[in-house]
């Protein structure tokens, strides 16, 4: 299994779900098609059939055409959605959250502000949930700082019980300072795999061939993280610019889905669509992700 959906499908999310009693595979991304938070349903992970807009309405605070990276997870009887947006005053992106009863919604976003918008440094984007063994929640993101010229960091803090609010403070975990990073990271996914906390992460331009996913380790949620020196993920003959990914187990066996470019088509139509790769942990801490393959 490598290339699952051939349209613009980008930070995409795969969750292992129950439709009307049989086992299904729910994706969610960016937005697209028309949708706030396009959703995509198969039963194999082989064909898929376009489904609802999981958000069709935003928060009254935000305006539609930049709901970016979506990351849902279940809270007790509900599930809450984690989503970029445009901030209620300067425009810059920003972290709101909707719930809904279901995986693939409607989700509702009854805030009246945004959870988290760090407007001083660029904004707020790519939030991503993460529960740990003991049950503590929490949330990672990115400061869009790549958009004003200063660093982007990938920060950690708690959350509350039910999804929906910050405990704490946040803590930066990473920041771009390898040479394949480039001017950024961001797309942050947080595993936990025989006691090591593995942070998933993109880095470099989305809109070319040298983006890719890289990935850190730690003893805590909040770190420290000690970063592989080279990207796990990169372009290859069949896809460009892989990256923002998300994991899932299925079979025994866990999956990583991302979004990647056509080769000779980087930043154009049909823009990025949908990837999967098996992941390999090994003993000592270190990851191996199978390429891109057709």
């Amino acid at each position: 299994m490598a290339h699952l959906w051939p349209d613009n499908f980008p930070d995409p999310q795969v969750i292992v779900t129950g439709r009307d009693g049989d086992q299904a595979y729910l994706a969610i991304a960016t937005n697209a098609g028309g949708c706030n938070v396009p959703t995509l349903w198969s039963s194999d992970l082989q064909t898929w059939r376009a489904g609802d807009d999981a958000l069709p309405a935003l928060a009254s605070w935000t305006l539609p055409g930049k709901v970016w990276a979506p990351e849902a997870a279940r809270f007790a009887d509900r599930w809450v959605l984690y989503y970029t947006t445009r901030g209620p005053e300067d425009g810059r992106q920003c972290i709101s959250v909707a719930t809904a009863e279901r995986p693939e919604g409607p989700y509702r976003d009854v805030s009246e502000a945004p959870l988290v918008y760090e407007d001083e440094v660029g904004g707020s984007i790519d939030a991503s949930p993460f529960t740990d063994t003991d049950g503590q929640s929490w949330l990672t993101w990115k400061n869009d700082g790549n958009a004003v010229g200063v660093d982007t960091w990938i920060s950690i803090q708690r959350l509350a019980s039910d999804g929906l609010s910050l405990l704490g403070e946040p803590v930066r975990l990473i920041k771009q300072d390898l040479a394949w990073e480039g001017h950024l990271v961001e797309g942050s996914y947080l595993w936990h795999r025989d006691g090591r906390f593995h942070l998933f992460y993109s880095a470099n331009a989305f809109a070319s061939a040298d983006y890719a996913v890289g990935h850190a380790v730690a003893e805590a949620p909040d770190g420290p993280y000690l970063k592989d020196p080279d990207p796990i993920l990169v372009s290859n003959e069949v896809a460009a610019g892989p990256g923002h990914c998300t994991l899932f187990e299925q079979g025994g066996r866990t999956w990583m889905v991302y979004h990647a470019w056509q080769p000779g088509a980087v930043g154009q139509a049909p823009g990025r669509s949908l990837w999967l790769s098996e992941v390999h942990f090994g003993a000592d801490g270190s990851v191996r992700v199978d390429p891109p393959a057709r």
